[in-house]
């Protein structure tokens, strides 16, 4: 066992910068987000024109999108390391720069423009409050701005900690209304209304962005402790109370006034409720704290443009001071105060229905994406079908089109010039995409109808493509539930027939009948026949033929037991030469693999240097084939250290855990450390059907087969190529 090539953040520089938690990064600003100017100022309109059932559809349809699209979030976000930007990371990061920038502008437009919408609903609460300050509109607006953008730009946190209060003022705002719907006389709610203002999807464009608030969490993700783990929680914990929330809104409206009083009176639901003063600050102070959720947060989605000069000026947009992007602020800020100025609650929201809509269905896209190409990259802590992502994409879709077809066309065309920009611009994307992996898939479907060329497919694109030496073809059939489960889905088996004299095809007959059902068993495989003098001069031979097809295998896998020391010395030789990993099996005699249900992965004593960003050769490798064998097998994963100081323990645990968060290996995992000598442990460690080693580029026949019998159990030797990479 060697120490891995890769590095891996440190500690220190994965929270660089965070200062966040579930709670006050993610889930209350999005909740608060959400419960705000729709609920007061439009729901009961929307009832009034749709009737109690036409309001619930409506609701039911946004938060139905809205949903689905957290849960792709959600699912997303655990499966990578989530960057700044939020959405616009996450796009990027599967798409590419290209597509992420042609998506992330509109979103932080659509999020700088919900900055204005809540302005107006601000607006309309003060009118409510003082009817005799509306020919002062534009003063109020500039006064209630320039608070808000101010706190903003000294500091998020002292902004986010004013949240805290306004919940307590919503949920005294949503008591009073309770309790003035028990002294109101109750009317029988109308269930289908008359549309008189709109048609049902005229309010469900302005009834939208009431359920957005989904996307404030995911644009905070730079200045979260966990964004992995509080993106999806916060998010989902948000998301169902408040459609409760709205739904009994819904009803309330229904019973308290007329539809006529509910389609005349926008404040009916301050009107009705026991202290309308009490709903009123709760509407404004709503409103005011969803200013500043959305000014916190499309500043961030601004700078991580510029960071990779995505927008025009992008080397003023990313400047920082104190960890705040105060120039994006700026620019925002006079974008926010423009649009505020200038337009009104239904026109903004129109508009940002749009924008949302077209933000949610490329996440949804996206997800579907990484779900079809089934790759090992593709390893979320949060799963969820792929249901969810083609539901979601199609009421995307649909909702753009039956809103406004030419709105939707133009919006959609916006984005494509967008992409085309930007993919002329030649941006240098920092890391690895599933765009690639994608194009990597089509060649590989591809590749089973002809015969091209193929260049070397990139981590996030890695599977397991084994190159099997066959002598024999009893050989082959003893390793085929094993090679199975370490190739399947994606991964394929090239069996070579060793043929040294004549007489050897006799030995190689039913090689390809094994052949054809491991195709079967939707494992791309194919054989071939080598002759040659001797076994290393076959091997090399045959690494050197393959390395040239479009399916060049990447692992050489072959067993301990019927090889010598100085055949298994040429075979690590010859898979260094030609960039190749190697597996080497010893299988146990007796118990062979066992129940297939427990493997054990060791990782040697790293002491007394325990960092998450030292390199580690020959881990990656046997990380990826715990995780196949884990998925395949249903089973049960062990990580194993021996550490021959017992003071070290404590450190190789955390390592250990470290290790399980980057990898993503969190599921159907148990750490076993001890101290003393690793030899004596491995005889009284738990038994496993498996064990996984990491081996060097020497190698000891005679150690591997007893570390064998030691075990009493099968064990694989890998060692690494260095294309692999357990954190891609």
């Amino acid at each position: 066992m060697q120490v891995p090539t890769n590095k891996i953040p440190s500690d220190s520089t994965l929270l660089e910068g965070q200062k966040f938690g579930t709670f006050h990064g993610v889930f209350r600003p999005t909740l608060l987000t959400i419960i705000g100017v729709m609920l007061y100022l439009r729901e009961g309109w929307l009832v009034g024109n749709a009737g109690l059932f036409g309001a619930i559809l409506v609701i039911l349809t946004a938060y139905l999108i809205t949903g689905m699209t957290a849960l792709s979030i959600s699912s997303i976000t655990s499966n990578t390391r989530v960057g700044a930007g939020g959405v616009f990371s996450l796009v990027s990061q599967s798409l590419g720069l290209e597509m992420g920038g042609a998506i992330g502008i509109p979103l932080f437009l659509a999020q700088g423009l919900s900055a204005a919408m809540y302005i107006h609903g601000f607006i309309e609460g003060w009118y409510f409050l003082y009817p005799e300050h509306y020919v002062y509109q534009p003063y109020i607006i500039l006064i209630l701005f320039t608070t808000a953008f101010l706190l903003v730009y000294v500091s998020t946190k002292l902004a986010f900690k004013v949240q805290l209060l306004v919940m307590l003022l919503i949920i005294g705002a949503l008591l009073s209304m309770y309790a003035g719907a028990q002294e109101t006389t109750r009317l029988n709610p109308e269930v289908w209304g008359s549309y008189s203002d709109t048609s049902f999807w005229g309010l469900f464009a302005v009834f939208f962005p009431a359920a957005t608030g989904i996307m404030v969490g995911a644009s905070m993700s730079g200045s979260l402790e966990n964004p992995k783990k509080s993106i999806p929680i916060g998010t989902m914990g948000a998301w169902l109370p408040s459609l409760a929330i709205y739904l009994l809104a819904a009803v309330y409206y229904s019973m308290v006034a007329t539809p006529e009083e509910l389609r005349a009176v926008k404040t009916i639901g301050l009107e009705k409720s026991k202290w309308p003063q009490l709903v009123a600050l709760g509407l404004i102070c709503s409103c005011f704290t969803a200013t500043l959720s959305s000014l916190a947060a499309a500043p961030r989605v601004l700078q991580a443009l510029a960071e990779h000069k995505i927008v025009p000026g992008s080397g003023w947009l990313k400047r920082e001071k104190n960890g705040e992007p105060h120039t994006a602020m700026l620019f925002t800020g006079a974008m926010v105060l423009v649009a505020a100025l200038a337009g009104d609650l239904n026109t903004i929201a129109r508009i940002l229905t749009m924008f949302f809509l077209l933000t949610y269905l490329t996440i949804n896209v996206v997800l579907f994406i990484e779900q079809s190409l089934n790759l090992i990259s593709f390893r979320p802590e949060f799963r969820i079908p792929k249901i969810v992502p083609i539901l979601g994409s199609v009421c995307c879709l649909t909702a753009i089109i039956v809103i406004s077809p030419l709105t939707g066309l133009i919006s959609i065309s916006i984005i494509i010039a967008l992409y085309i920009y930007l993919d002329r611009k030649q941006l240098e994307t920092p890391w690895e995409t599933v765009h690639s992996g994608l194009l990597v898939s089509i060649a590989n479907w591809a590749a089973k109808k002809v015969c091209v060329s193929q260049n070397k497919a990139p981590k996030r694109s890695w599977k397991p493509d084994m190159m099997v030496p066959v002598e024999n073809d009893t050989f082959f059939e003893g390793q085929f539930r094993l090679l199975k489960a370490l190739c399947h889905p994606q991964g394929s088996v090239q069996a070579v027939g060793l043929v040294y004299d004549k007489d050897a095809n006799s030995y190689l007959k039913n090689l390809e009948p094994l052949i054809h059902d491991m195709q079967k068993e939707d494992i791309f495989a194919s054989t071939s026949t080598m002759q040659a003098k001797n076994y290393a001069v076959a091997i090399s031979a045959a690494a050197s033929v393959m390395n040239g097809s479009f399916f060049h295998p990447n692992t050489i896998f072959e067993t301990v037991d019927y090889r010598s020391q100085e055949e298994l010395e040429s075979l690590i030789q010859i898979a260094r030469n030609h960039n190749m990993a190697a597996i080497l099996m010893a299988r146990h005699q007796t118990s062979g693999l066992g129940r297939e249900r427990t493997i054990n992965l060791w990782v040697r004593d790293q002491s007394p240097d325990w960092k998450l960003d030292m390199k580690r050769a020959n881990l990656d490798y046997a990380i990826l084939l715990s995780y196949q064998l884990q998925k395949n097998w249903d089973a049960d994963v062990r990580l194993l250290c021996v550490v021959e100081k017992e003071e070290n323990k404590k450190v190789a645990t955390q390592f250990l855990k470290s290790l399980m968060d980057v990898t993503r290996m969190t599921s159907n995992i148990k750490i076993h450390v001890s101290h003393g000598q690793f030899i004596e442990y491995l005889s009284t460690a738990p038994r496993a059907d498996l064990n996984i080693f990491g081996v060097s580029h020497q190698v000891n026949r005679d150690m591997m087969l007893n570390l064998m019998k030691t075990s009493r159990s099968s064990c694989l030797f890998v060692m690494d190529s260095g294309n692999e990479s357990a954190l891609a």
